[in-house]
């Protein structure tokens, strides 16, 4: 049937293209004269200069063309057809680098967590014939900060541009096959409203491994943070001669209690079982996520022992990862929308202590077995927060501690200058506090909650301290 298929389209594409068909080759695009169009020849026809258009037409024929119209119900409600000439900046970010940030920008590991190669940067995207390409290639690169490598790629992200609870998001892609290549289509939280990963969930709409490309899997990380997370997965097995080089659609239906996955509106799995340690089901799939595309090289999902990216794969040049489009669907009739929560979630800061931070629904709790020699040596805050000049804002909250201590509570600018500085004594009765702070110019300010050795906590023993209804208005 692909045989026929090919040699139907053919008649049509010649006329639009003319010297299409090969010198040695009756179908066309048949490069090595098999009778068929696979990837062998999706690759040549790259090699040879073929536009985007044309492999996405060669892609369509190939697939009986994957791009079906969404399920009924549903109505379009964000979307990127890359019908430019280059990346849309309103609705797409870079992220570069090698080595993951935390939210105040700081490095905490290399890699992206993942044992990556590649360095990510803003110059390995092209949108052309209304296809964004993603390119991976080896070449040296060398950043100040985070050292040299060897290959880079592509991240692109929604985060601060579009987020979305539930829907169907849907996007239409196909990556080169390799060893070492890894492909991804997935979503993260755009806060992190019940704590850090993977508490505050991670979905994987795709992943593939570039050495098996007949198959990819969907994926869902929740639980408690790392390293007390956990996850669920399903893989898809494309039929024999088939794989993630040619065009698919990749899909999920998130509904509240239910994600369902999809390739070419094929319902490989469904989860319904997750949670986020302290919080009540749904959570934490019931917060806005936004939408990421990378193509890593190397790494713990298909590296050479989980690390290495293997050079061969790059032989011929530039792998790419092709996306035709993105498109998010609101499911009509239903009214699913984040879920507003008592209290904000807490990060947690410690240095030369014995402590643990740990958001529950309401509230924070935090356990301090040592706290250290400094006063900050164990703290929960919240990093970040934007904040104009001439601006109020009022911190909210209750507080107890199963011992009698002293808490200082301040509202920090990057260079640590106090724009509120409170010691309170916090006792085994609850207590509620209204702290109203005021700025003098725009920053990013970070409230923190400093538990460490103040007015001498050293001689407690182990304590808890619990936060309960933060708010920051």
């Amino acid at each position: 049937m692909r045989i026929l298929r090919a040699a139907a389209a053919a008649a049509v594409l010649l006329m639009a293209v003319p010297g299409a068909v090969c010198a040695d080759s009756a179908v066309y695009m048949d490069y090595n004269s098999d009778g068929t169009v696979d990837i062998f020849d999706m690759v040549s026809a790259r090699k040879q200069g073929r536009s985007a258009a044309e492999l996405k037409s060669l892609g369509g024929f190939l697939l009986g063309n994957g791009a079906q119209a969404p399920a009924e119900g549903y109505t379009l409600l964000w979307s990127d057809e890359f019908d430019g000439s280059g990346l849309d900046t309103d609705k797409w970010s870079y992220e570069l680098g090698n080595w993951k940030l935390d939210d105040a920008g700081n490095y905490i590991t290399g890699g992206w967590g993942n044992n990556e190669q590649e360095f990510y940067t803003d110059r390995n995207t092209t949108v052309k014939d209304g296809v964004l390409t993603i390119s991976a290639r080896k070449e040296s690169w060398t950043d100040e900060r985070q050292g040299s490598y060897d290959y880079t790629s592509a991240r692109i992200s929604t985060q601060h541009k579009f987020s979305v609870c539930g829907g169907r998001i849907e996007v239409r892609a196909r990556c080169d096959p390799g060893k070492s290549l890894w492909p991804a289509i997935w979503m993260l939280p755009e806060d992190s409203v019940y704590g850090g990963w993977a508490k505050s969930g991670e979905i994987d709409i795709m992943e593939g491994w570039g050495s098996t490309p007949g198959k990819i899997c969907g994926t869902i990380h929740f639980g408690g943070a790392w390293p007390d997370n956990r996850y669920l997965t399903n893989d898809y097995e494309f039929n024999g001669g088939d794989g993630t080089y040619n065009w698919h659609t990749y899909s999920i239906e998130w509904e509240r209690g239910e994600i369902r996955w999809y390739v070419d509106d094929i319902l490989y799995s469904t989860q319904t079982d997750w949670s986020s340690d302290g919080f009540s089901y749904p959570a934490p799939f019931d917060q806005n996520f936004y939408i990421i595309l990378n193509l890593a090289v190397g790494g713990h999902f298909d590296g050479i022992d989980g690390i290495y990216a293997e050079p061969a794969t790059f032989a011929d040049g530039d792998r790419n990862f092709d996306i035709d489009y993105v498109r998010v669907y609101k499911k009509d009739g239903t009214d699913f929308r984040p879920t507003e929560q008592a209290s904000l979630a807490l990060d947690n800061y410690i240095e030369g202590a014995d402590a643990s931070v740990v958001n529950k629904e309401g509230c924070t709790v935090v356990s301090v077995r040592n706290p250290g020699e400094l006063e900050y040596a164990v703290m929960a805050l919240l990093r970040g927060k934007e904040v104009m000049a001439g601006e109020k804002h009022t911190l909210e909250f209750d507080v107890s501690s199963t011992a009698e201590r002293s808490m200082t509570v301040t509202v920090e600018d990057s260079s640590y200058t106090r724009y509120l500085d409170e010691k309170l004594t916090v006792t085994p009765e609850r207590k509620h506090y209204s702290l109203d702070v005021t700025f003098d110019h725009d920053m990013e300010a970070d409230i923190k909650f400093q538990l460490g050795n103040i007015d001498g906590a050293s001689a407690l023993g182990a304590h808890e301290v619990t936060l309960y209804n933060v708010s920051w208005k």
